[in-house]
């Protein structure tokens, strides 16, 4: 076996729980180098990973003559490094999301179809095998009538608390953590979202007529950087919709409602609520028809090899019969990264997480953040 050298950029909490521990553990790959902009942080992961070469320019790892591929996993737009990755003859593992707007993604497009290297988009659900399961069942329900996705999502410091997250200088966060009131986590999350490198690009995505509203900024850094996990289920489950018929934005952005429909007069209707205090991540999948209903719950990203639990329910005549279902117990992040490593030897474009499919997706957001009222 002929490992795959690897640099990693953005040393973050996915890359931390995630990312690093696999690469690290499975022969497929070889943990070469590591980038991040905050040098403690950096020495740190580094440290216990040794990883000798350490850089605060992820350009400078891009660089890099000797690595074969990088996982993009920095915070903002992925934009500029994926396509200096390509250029610099890198293939790629890109953490959703992609890239901020739509734009960019096709931007990023341009140069996966003009080069030789593969480009894999981290959507890890496509990757669980509950989502092949689910799939095979929606492929056998005699008339799929409505459908609905329910995301009730926690402040992400709740999910951190089973691991040890190094933020440099020695400081470990690890169990719980107070994550501060209401109007705390607004500040920060419009910031972190909406704000900074990235503000320009919302401010793109909004329009001139609307880009001042911190209810939409807030909203459409959400629908990026979460709700994309449930826009790329979606399509994997049921393929490309029609159109966004509406969505509705409250709760100062925290809070978003949007209908979506989609051949054969079948909608779906996608919520996602942020409810800060209460850890319990909630992420349902329910596909509901006159005879047959299938509901999928996809646990906590941040809790590694736990179960995604699938019900069926049927009937003959007037009898109604009831499947629980564990797929089994893999964990997707690793199965993509797996997968990452076979698509770049046999040099094949990935079928599940493409290139193609981010573009589509972006797209699709702005649909979304365009209907809002």
């Amino acid at each position: 076996m002929n490992p795959l050298r690897m640099g990693v950029i953005g040393c973050g909490a996915i890359a931390q729980i995630m990312h690093i521990p696999y690469l690290a553990e499975y022969e497929q790959f070889d943990l070469v180098a590591l980038a991040d902009v905050h040098q403690p942080t950096l020495d740190d992961v580094a440290g216990r990973y040794q990883a000798q070469r350490r850089y605060t320019d992820p350009f400078e790892l891009i660089a890099q003559d000797d690595l074969d591929a990088v996982v993009i996993c920095h915070s903002g737009s992925h934009r500029d490094t994926i396509i200096a990755a390509l250029d610099a003859g890198k293939h790629v593992f890109v953490e959703k999301p992609m890239t901020w707007i739509a734009r960019e993604a096709r931007e990023v497009a341009e140069h996966v179809k003009s080069g030789q290297r593969i480009l894999q988009v981290g959507y890890h659900k496509l990757y669980d095998p509950a989502f092949a399961y689910v799939k095979e069942q929606l492929d056998k329900m005699q008339d799929l009538g409505v459908a609905r996705i329910t995301v009730l999502h926690p402040a992400n410091e709740l999910g951190f608390s089973p691991h040890r997250i190094r933020r440099g200088d020695g400081v470990i966060q690890e169990g719980h953590v107070d994550v501060g009131d209401w109007e705390g986590q607004r500040n920060r999350q419009v910031s972190g979202m909406a704000g900074g490198e990235i503000g320009a690009l919302v401010d793109e995505a909004l329009g001139e007529s609307r880009k001042d509203d911190d209810r939409l900024r807030l909203a459409y850094g959400i629908i990026t950087g979460s709700l994309i996990h449930q826009v790329y289920a979606l399509y994997g489950f049921l393929g490309e919709p029609k159109r966004v018929i509406s969505t509705d934005i409250f709760r100062e952005g925290f809070s978003i409602h949007t209908v979506i429909e989609y051949r054969d007069n079948l909608h779906v209707t996608m919520d996602w609520h942020f409810l800060s205090h209460l850890k319990d991540y909630h992420e349902e999948y329910a596909f509901l028809g006159n005879f047959d209903r299938v509901y999928l719950r996809f646990p906590s990203p941040y809790f590694r090899n736990f179960p995604s639990p699938v019900t069926v329910q049927g009937c003959e005549g007037e009898l109604m019969w009831e499947k629980r279902i564990i797929v089994n117990y893999e964990e997707a992040f690793q199965r993509e990264l797996i997968a990452f490593y076979e698509n770049v030897q046999s040099n094949t474009q990935p079928e599940l997480s493409s290139i193609k499919d981010g573009v589509k997706h972006q797209e699709f957001i702005q649909q979304i953040i365009d209907a809002a009222v």
